[in-house]
């Protein structure tokens, strides 16, 4: 018997990412997303993702059919992310903000993320790029409303990292900072480069003017 999915403060009922962050302020920390936005933003997605192919035959197929049960072909699995990106489209139309994200389209799906993972390099071809164009498109969704300030950019970054394979080099800053003192030229050391025409005394020192 399957559980019964509960909402929760960050998921709706069907586990679909909610506009909500722990730690996090509406308002201050990021700014809600409307309606309006959502939905253009799920009309771009599925215009990439149902985008139609070439067959070998010379003719044009489109990313779509088959009803899905255990997504065995590419079109049970397309059928079903086309269902969950409608699914937000048509709840951001009611005023519920939802955030397309891999976790969720999993719950949606009834699978889990390592299954998702793992069908990514065990069914390679054209089941293994759908599952890639997905995931970029989900990506580029959440790019959108990040530089719209809509997510906290931590939250972000980290998101990226774990779902999308973006990494942030590290960058090592030296803080030693007697190191750095004593590499630097003494006076004697400092004299000894000058060349020979600036020697004498200090303009600052004379009485006369300098023209310049």
């Amino acid at each position: 018997m399957a559980t019964e999915k509960k909402e929760t403060a960050q998921r709706d009922a069907q586990g679909v990412r909610k506009q909500s962050y722990k730690r996090f302020k509406e308002g201050r920390d990021y700014e809600p997303t409307d309606a309006e936005t959502t939905a253009a933003l799920c009309d771009a997605f599925l215009t990439g993702f149902l985008q139609t192919e070439e067959t070998p035959e010379g003719g044009e197929v489109q990313n779509k059919g088959g009803r899905p049960r255990k997504l065995e072909t590419v079109e049970e699995f397309t059928e079903v992310a086309e269902k969950y990106i409608l699914y937000i489209k048509d709840r951001a139309a009611e005023g519920v903000r939802l955030v397309p994200d891999v976790e969720g389209f999993c719950s949606f799906a009834g699978i889990s993320r390592e299954t998702l993972n793992n069908w990514e390099t065990a069914r390679p071809g054209a089941y293994s790029d759908t599952i890639k164009r997905l995931k970029t498109s989900i990506a580029a969704f959440k790019k959108q409303l990040a530089f719209a300030g809509k997510i906290p950019p931590i939250v972000f970054a980290t998101d990226m990292n774990n779902n999308h394979g973006y990494t942030q080099a590290a960058q090592k800053i030296d803080l030693n900072v007697g190191k750095q003192a004593a590499e630097l030229p003494t006076a004697a050391e400092i004299a000894q480069r000058l060349p020979v025409e600036m020697s004498g005394k200090d303009p600052a020192d004379t009485d006369t003017d300098i023209n310049i």
